[in-house]
This record gives structure tokens, sequence and C-alpha cells, in this order.
């Protein structure tokens, strides 16, 4: 069930005025309706926040055979000479409706402060329910945060707070530029650094339900690159 594609196919997509790329992997699984059929019928969803994020909906941990499937194509797409160490797989569905998210959630977001800690995304859904929009705080010259810039962050959550916005962040608005989207397709792999601020795009087809067919569904890995 969770081995990789030999015909897979990789592409690389840079963020508009900046030197950040995005690896896009398609058809990166074998056996796409297997993988499915598990969120759908055999995994174990906590109630969101359980995980220990900010994550709007429910979670649970991937098996270790795609871990160590995951691991695989790690080391199939990047040179040999990179090496990676992976935190944690959550298979992923979206669950909070828009109007009962917390402030923090209505804006987007970054994994790390660390420049070699990296993310990807694994659509098991298709466009229509959503794929990743990418963020610049207006302030902020960079795409990227570090840990240097917590004056800045904390300047960004104030005035994030005052904008009193609401629901799933989708476009720009008077804090953060939207400066890039990768659009969703079943089996796709997004690979980006984790100190990037996104978001998900939750349209509205989304079922909040997590036993529906229409609930955005998606594998979040997270990752060290090493060297």
């Amino acid at each position: 069930m969770f081995s990789i594609n030999k015909n897979f196919t990789v592409s690389e997509s840079y963020i508009s005025g900046s030197e950040h790329k995005l690896i896009i992997i398609d058809n990166a699984f074998n056996d796409l309706d297997k993988i499915i059929d598990y969120a759908n019928n055999t995994a174990y969803f906590q109630p969101p926040g359980k995980d220990g994020t900010l994550y709007p909906g429910s979670r649970d941990e991937m098996p270790a055979p795609y871990y160590e499937a995951f691991t695989t194509l790690l080391g199939r797409v990047f040179p040999s000479s990179i090496k990676h160490q992976i935190a944690r797989c959550w298979l992923s569905k979206i669950t909070v409706k828009p109007d009962q998210l917390s402030p923090m959630q209505t804006m987007p977001h970054y994994d790390s402060l660390l420049n070699e800690d990296m993310a990807a995304v694994h659509y098991l859904s298709g466009n229509e329910l959503g794929g990743t929009n990418f963020y610049r705080y207006r302030e902020c010259e960079n795409i990227t945060l570090s840990q240097s810039d917590e004056p800045l962050i904390i300047n960004m959550l104030k005035q994030h707070q005052a904008s009193k916005s609401t629901g799933y962040i989708e476009q720009s608005n008077e804090v953060f530029e939207k400066v890039h989207s990768v659009e969703a397709k079943p089996n796709r792999i997004v690979i980006y650094s984790g100190n990037i601020l996104h978001s998900p795009s939750v349209t509205k087809y989304v079922d909040f339900d997590k036993k529906s067919p229409n609930s955005r569904t998606s594998i979040n890995s997270f990752f060290k690159r090493l060297n």
C-alpha cells in the first residue's frame, strides 16, 4: 500500500520574487486508492489540537511503511549527498468550520524558524477541495522567517489580531500578500521550506465532516535536511 511509483515525475516552481523553490512530485505513490481507503476506513483520527499543533482538523500519525516509502522518495528526488531525517507524517483532515477558527488559525503560519526544516503535503484530494497558498508578511522583505525575526513576528501577530480577520485566509489582505499557489492533485506532493508562511486553501466545496467524501485530506510530513 505504501510504496513509491517508479514513474513519478518531478518539477520545480520558484516562488515569485524570491530564490525559494518548491519541488512538486506527481504520481508519487502506488495504489492511491488503497491509501484513500486507509484514510477513510482504518485511520483513527484524534480531535483537533491533540497533535499539539494549531492544525484546524483531525489527525492520525501514518504507519511505519509510509515513513519508509517517503524516505525512499526523498532519496530519489534529492541528490545522494543530501540526507534527511523525518520527524512526523500526519494524515490530516480539515474539520474545523470557518466560523469556529481561533484567531491564530485565520492567518498563514510557519512550521519552523530553522532553514534546514522542510515540509511536504501529499494531496489525496483534488484541487476542487483546495491546494496550498504561500504568503509574505507585508513588513518583511523576505518570504522566510527566522529566529532573529522575533520582534517582527510579534508585530505581525498584533497586526493580524487588529485586523479581526475571520475564516480561512485565501487571498492577500492588509497584513499578508499571497505570493504563490500550488494546485492540489491526487497523489501530488509539494515540498517547501518550513519557514515560509503558508496556508491550506479551503474551497467552498469542502465538507468539514471527516467521514464525508468531500473532506480535504492530505498527508503532512515534516523533516530536517541534515547537510
